[in-house]
């Protein structure tokens, strides 16, 4: 999967959940800050993660603090 690919399948999944506006999903967007996200969104966004990549510890995406963080832990999974 090409990094484009990864930017905005993490943002379609985000906006999806989330239930925002596609232009709120810059890399640089705080997810509880900027988007509001709470720990139910956090969840799911990891589940729907785990739809792409398989079972994830619960650990892989606990640090991230903005749609960044997600997308270079993706980034560090599509290269495993």
């Amino acid at each position: 999967m090409s990094d484009e690919e990864i930017v905005a399948m993490v943002r379609d999944r985000c906006v999806s959940i989330m239930e925002i506006h596609p232009s709120r999903v810059g890399l640089d967007a705080r997810l509880k800050e900027d988007l509001d996200a709470d720990s139910l969104d956090l969840a799911e966004l990891h589940v729907s993660l785990e739809e792409v990549w398989g079972p994830l510890p619960r650990e892989t995406f606990a640090a991230a603090k903005t749609i960044g963080d997600v997308v270079a832990r993706a980034r560090e999974l599509e290269s495993v």
